[in-house]
C-alpha cells in the first residue's frame, strides 16, 4: 500500500511509459488515486489487449526501440508534468545479433530507448506550470535498457551518472531528473534467497539518496515516485534513490 493519499497532484499531467502492468501500472494507479490526468503506455495497439484495468487512464502505443514510434507518442504530448520511465526492454524472440548490438549501443547512447523520449519530452516538460517544474523519474526500467550493453552493475552506475548529468542540463528549462532503483532481483529462487537486512529511515550518501524499503517493492517504488513528483521535493534533483 502507497501512501499516495498523502499528495495532491489535481491539475498534473502526468505520462507512465510502461504503465500498463506491474510497477508501471501501480505508480500510474498512484498519480490517479492523488488527482492528475494519467496517460500511460504500451506496445500493443489496443488498451482492450491488457488484462490490467486501464480505464482510469488514457492510452498511447510506442515501441521505444524505434525512432518513429518514440516521435509520434511525442507529438502527441501537448502539455506534461511529469514523466516517468518504467517500460522494460522487451526486445523480440529471435532479433538477430547485430540488430540487438545496434539497438543496445542506440539505447546507451539516447537515440533510442527512454533517454530519446526523454530528450524528445525535455521542452515540454520545460513548460510545466508546476511548483517543482517539470519533473522526470527513472525506474529500475531504464537500468535494463543500459544493461543491454553493460553487466548490472556497470548499467547501475551509468544510470546514477546520466541522471545527474541530465539535471544538470536542465536545470535551466526547470526541468528536474531523479531515479529510483529498487534492489537487483536474487538469483536464487525466492524462498532460498537471503533476505535483506531490515534498515530504517532515510540518508544521503553523495548523488544516491538511500530509503528503506516497504513491503512490496512495486508499493515502494510508486511511493518514491510520488515523493520525487511532488513539490516536497522541488530542491532534489540529479539524484538517484536507491530502495534497501
Amino acid at each position: 500500500m502507497t501512501t499516495s493519499g498523502s499528495y495532491d497532484f489535481t491539475g498534473y499531467q502526468v505520462l507512465v511509459v510502461g504503465g500498463t502492468r506491474g510497477e508501471g501500472h501501480t505508480i500510474a494507479s498512484s498519480f490517479a488515486a492523488c488527482g492528475a490526468s494519467v496517460t500511460v503506455t504500451g506496445t500493443m495497439m489496443l488498451r482492450s489487449l491488457y488484462d490490467s484495468d486501464l480505464s482510469a487512464f488514457d492510452y498511447e502505443s510506442v515501441n521505444l526501440a524505434r525512432q518513429d514510434s518514440i516521435d509520434h507518442l511525442a507529438a502527441t504530448v501537448e502539455h506534461i508534468d511529469v514523466l516517468v520511465l518504467a517500460a522494460g526492454c522487451n526486445l523480440p524472440y529471435g532479433l538477430p545479433p547485430d540488430e540487438h548490438a545496434f539497438i543496445a549501443e542506440a539505447a546507451r547512447s539516447g537515440l533510442l530507448g527512454p533517454t530519446f523520449l526523454t530528450r524528445r519530452l525535455r521542452l515540454k516538460l520545460g513548460q510545466s506550470p508546476a511548483l517543482s517544474g517539470g519533473c522526470v523519474v527513472n525506474t529500475g526500467a531504464v537500468r535494463a535498457w543500459l544493461e543491454l550493453s553493460r553487466t548490472p552493475e556497470a548499467a547501475q552506475a551509468e544510470l546514477v551518472e546520466l541522471t545527474a548529468r541530465a539535471a544538470d542540463n536542465w536545470a535551466g528549462l526547470g526541468v528536474r531528473v531523479n531515479s529510483v532503483v529498487p534492489p537487483t532481483p536474487p538469483s536464487l529462487p525466492r524462498q532460498f534467497a537471503p533476505r535483506a537486512a531490515s534498515t530504517g529511515g532515510s540518508r544521503v550518501a553523495g548523488g544516491t539518496l538511500v530509503r528503506s524499503q516497504p513491503s512490496g517493492v512495486a508499493e515502494a517504488v510508486a511511493d518514491s515516485v510520488l515523493f520525487l513528483a511532488s513539490s516536497a521535493a522541488s530542491r532534489i534533483t540529479g539524484h538517484t534513490l536507491r530502495l534497501s
